[in-house]
């Protein structure tokens, strides 16, 4: 018999994702022709390769092929003007996704414009769209692949940590949760208020300029980002920005106290500086800072704290409202890294560059970088006041790395 709660199996981590309502998608183009039977197609291989996407809804059949019946209601196909305003105009909250509870918790779609083919060739913009319960960004750099997720759906129990770490973090967090439950009441947004900004750029150009710099690609992008959207203390603070950041090394060694998810998340506080190039300094000191010290720290108090809010919710439910939520805990920005996309294999061969893949969060600014082989493509979900200093980004980079003569038109051939 199915358990009353679809999801009593999710770690405390996948918990919070899912009470959250917090997405990943995964959006490209193609310039082939799509119809609903090839989404139901996408839909079902992605089951396959991703069989925890067939768990966590009622009347779910862990690891057992989507009946046809349950793959026509998760995907859908609308006919567009046309597709310029994508991949931004797709919607990102997933909100069927929280509500139909009898189905599983991920949805395929597409557009396709009304007169055919755009001048570039491309005839539909497809999204993936799933609960970030499920799906990570290690996962959508698989997929891509058209390669398996290689973990189960539903997880045992985190593996025990050290009896003294684990009664520090509980203690720390059995002290915080009542504060946090107090803080979300007071300043967490009334309501959801977060866009979507996508841009893309030639992945040679960002290589260029983190060269000019003599910086990492990571800390370039991580740069430009937090550097444009503070717009010199207007857009978060002028002392500096609290980000945190998630590292995405499977091959590490460091493991937090939650089986399922392979990322870690780990704490950055960067100094405002009035000069971007000294910005781009303090930003690489800053993430070398961080990773000097106890990596698996941050993820595990956030674990820690996640059990702590499980718990309290099945005490005292009426408290942990949306708002609660949509709570950020004082941070600014959330930043990460994808591994690489490459598209190919069955699932993905239809699909051109770029890439953009990413997550919403109904509270929390969010931005995914996403290199391919062409393009680096830059996904931010943020609160709407901050969406005007998206365009700082490429005033930025042009300022270091001006475009090259020959560009690749996005989703087209490479010249």
């Amino acid at each position: 018999m199915a358990s009353a709660d679809a999801q009593a199996g999710f770690t405390h981590n996948q918990w919070y994702c899912h009470q959250a309502r917090q997405t990943v998608y995964f959006t490209a183009f193609t310039n082939e022709v799509t119809d609903l039977a090839k989404l139901k197609k996408i839909a079902a291989r992605l089951a396959v390769l991703a069989p925890q996407l067939t768990t966590g809804f009622l009347g779910a059949r862990p690891h057992e092929p989507l009946a046809d019946n349950i793959l026509s209601r998760i995907c859908r196909i609308n006919t567009v003007d046309d597709l310029s305003a994508y991949p931004e105009n797709w919607e990102l909250d997933g909100a069927d996704i929280f509500v139909e509870k009898d189905l599983p918790l991920f949805r395929v779609k597409a557009v396709t414009p009304r007169n055919g083919p755009d001048p570039q060739g491309r005839r539909a913009a497809i999204l993936v769209l799933a609960t970030h319960a499920l799906l990570e960004g290690a996962d959508s750099s698989r997929l891509s692949r058209s390669r398996a997720v290689p973990r189960a759906g539903v997880t045992d129990r985190p593996d025990k940590t050290p009896l003294l770490r684990r009664l520090r973090y509980g203690a720390t967090a059995a002290a915080l949760a009542p504060m946090q439950l107090l803080a979300a009441h007071f300043l967490a947004p009334r309501a959801p208020d977060i866009g979507y900004r996508a841009l893309a750029f030639e992945k040679e150009r960002i290589r260029r300029a983190a060269a000019g710099l003599n910086v990492s690609r990571r800390t370039l992008m991580f740069a430009l980002v937090a550097h444009a959207l503070n717009d010199g203390g207007r857009g978060f603070s002028r002392r500096g920005i609290r980000a945190i950041y998630a590292d995405m090394d499977t091959a590490s060694e460091v493991r937090t106290n939650d089986t399922f998810f392979q990322f870690r998340m780990i704490d950055a506080k960067l100094k405002a500086r009035r000069s971007f190039p000294e910005f781009v300094q303090e930003v690489d000191h800053a993430l070398a800072r961080a990773e000097q010290k106890d990596m698996n720290a941050t993820q595990s108090l956030l674990n820690s704290m996640f059990s702590a809010h499980r718990r309290l919710s099945g005490l005292m439910p009426f408290l942990y409202t949306k708002r609660f939520f949509r709570f950020s805990a004082g941070y600014h920005l959330t930043l990460s890294l994808v591994p690489p996309q490459r598209l190919g294999g069955e699932l993905t061969k239809d699909l051109v560059e770029p890439v953009y893949c990413g997550t919403h969060h109904p509270g929390i600014n969010m931005c995914v970088f996403s290199p391919g082989r062409n393009f680096t493509t830059i996904n931010l979900c943020l609160h709407r006041s901050l969406l005007p200093n998206v365009d700082g980004i490429s005033a930025l980079l042009d300022q270091i790395a001006p475009p090259s003569g020959k560009m690749r038109e996005p989703g087209g051939k490479s010249n």
